[in-house]
């Protein structure tokens, strides 16, 4: 999360470089359009190490808790000009979020792709010491007021559509993170001497949503190990199979998981891995002498032709 995060939101997020939008009182008697443009973002700096996580329950059900201190430093330069026949400008201006924080308690339910999707509850925003400066005085002074009511305005309205906003938002935002709930994973050979090792893909979907537990979460996921060389090899070149898996719905369950963390595999997940690691350059098991003295951790075994005579 430490590596995504600062790096979705200045590159994946594609954000904009000019944005304008109007707003109007007393019937648009009095109007305002506002541009931006040139728009320029620093690298966000993340307060991600002090994220607090907390398996509780509420709302009648087990939920996570975060406590997530979002953005210790982001700071948002653009040229604003104001087209209205009241105070007018053309200026810098300069939208600083400090110290940002966000709280909320979640659950999550499976959707039909295998992956899990947010419900929130209990949303609160803090926006901390964050603050807009312009380089206009009389436009820093009326902007100043309209930028904190509409700070005032988020962290109350949160308090009542929180929950529905960040449920949409999270979905995409774990998915991506998750890629799709798909890893690429090193495996070395399990025989010292062999030095190969084999890329896997570890694909863990979700079976059933997730059961939170005062103090514990049960997670139940796909855990199919998937091989294909590098490479377009079709099957049977260079010694490549691919065979299909086939993992068959046995039921598992946890023993005391109030107690302790445990992995349980099931017995079709278990051969389906062992499958495709026999499939894998690492299923290959290459002996020669010096091979031999490396696997038993020995100096001076001899192997060969005299070794296998009967």
């Amino acid at each position: 999360m430490e590596k995504f995060l600062p790096r979705y939101v200045n590159t994946d997020l594609k954000l904009p470089t000019e944005y304008s939008y109007e707003f109007g009182m007393f019937l648009d008697i009095l109007s305002w359009k506002v541009d931006w443009t040139n728009i320029t973002y620093s690298a966000v700096d993340l307060d991600v190490r002090d994220i607090k996580l907390n398996l509780t329950r509420g709302f009648d059900k087990g939920l996570l808790k975060f406590d997530f201190p979002a953005v210790k430093h982001w700071e948002i330069d653009a040229n604003q000009e104001i087209n209205s026949w009241i105070l007018p400008s053309n200026s810098k201006v300069e939208l600083i979020f400090k110290d940002f924080d966000v709280d909320f308690q979640t659950d999550f339910v499976l959707d039909e792709n295998g992956y899990l999707d947010p419900v929130v509850y209990d949303v609160d925003v803090k926006f901390g010491k964050s603050y807009l400066y312009h380089d206009n005085k009389i436009m820093a002074f009326v902007m100043h007021q309209f930028i904190y009511f509409a700070l005032v305005i988020i962290e109350n309205s949160i308090y009542f559509v929180g929950d529905y906003i960040f449920s949409n938002m999270g979905g995409p935002i774990l998915d991506e993170m998750l890629n799709h709930y798909q890893s690429h994973v090193m495996v070395p050979s399990p025989f010292a001497g062999q030095g190969t090792r084999s890329i896997f893909t570890f694909d863990f979907k979700n079976t059933r949503s997730p059961y939170i537990g005062d103090g514990y979460i049960d997670m139940y996921i796909l855990g199919e190990l998937l091989y294909r060389p590098w490479g377009n090899f079709d099957d049977g070149e260079h010694g490549s199979t691919f065979d299909p898996c086939v993992l068959e719905p046995d039921f598992m369950t946890f023993m005391n998981s109030e107690s302790f963390s445990q992995l349980v595999f099931s017995e079709s997940a278990a051969s389906c891995m062992l499958n495709s690691f026999s499939q894998s350059q690492i299923g290959r098991v290459h002996m020669n002498e010096n091979k031999i003295n490396l696997l038993f951790g020995q100096d001076g075994i001899g192997f060969d032709s005299t070794y296998i005579a009967p």
